[in-house]
């Protein structure tokens, strides 16, 4: 887990730490990399690590956590019209699509619980702003209509990838859209 204090020093030295497991990564697998090499090429100390990790993988945890916080209270402050049934998914898509790096790396050590993990912690960002609006969802449901997306939003970012992320926003939610329409249209539940 991890345990980055919300101060500039803390997410300074973890920024460090992240870039660092980065320029790692270009050397070594996943699994091969220590504590020490990302302390050596981030200049951040053994005990800063320890402070703020437990174990290299919380780096990547902090980071996508970070990422997601960071889309849906920009997409939540951007006071959305939600006039648009696609209006979220175009702004989610949007940010990945420019911060497409962070997914990668976590498809690359074979992290996607990560990815998934951090959308369902982050998803209530959007569903309180919703709530607000007087967009009620009944919470014995609220499970799986976020497991349900979190899975989507994997799985549709890792096609988009392995395609050579060649599609804009639009064309992954118009391609996305179509498909949904197909299967709702043929009676097909899957």
């Amino acid at each position: 887990m991890y345990h980055v204090k919300d101060d500039i020093r803390a997410r300074r030295s973890s920024e460090l730490l992240y870039q660092g497991l980065l320029a790692m990564l270009q050397e070594k697998d996943f699994s091969k990399v220590s504590i020490s090499d990302i302390s050596r090429v981030s200049t951040v100390g053994r005990a800063t690590f320890y402070r703020n990790f437990d174990e290299l993988a919380d780096i990547l945890w902090w980071k996508c956590d970070q990422d997601f916080s960071e889309v849906l209270t920009s997409f939540v402050r951007s006071e959305p019209t939600l006039e648009r049934q696609d209006e979220l998914l175009l702004y989610v898509l949007r940010y990945w699509m420019g911060h497409s790096k962070d997914l990668e790396t976590l498809m690359q050590v074979g992290r996607l619980d990560i990815i998934y993990n951090c959308f369902v912690d982050n998803a209530g960002i959007v569903l309180d702003y919703l709530h607000g609006r007087g967009i009620k969802m009944s919470t014995r449901n609220y499970t799986y209509f976020i497991s349900v997306r979190a899975g989507f939003f994997v799985g549709m970012m890792r096609a988009w990838m392995e395609n050579g992320k060649h599609e804009s926003a639009e064309e992954v939610a118009r391609i996305v859209s179509e498909q949904h329409g197909e299967v709702m249209s043929a009676g097909v539940i899957v």
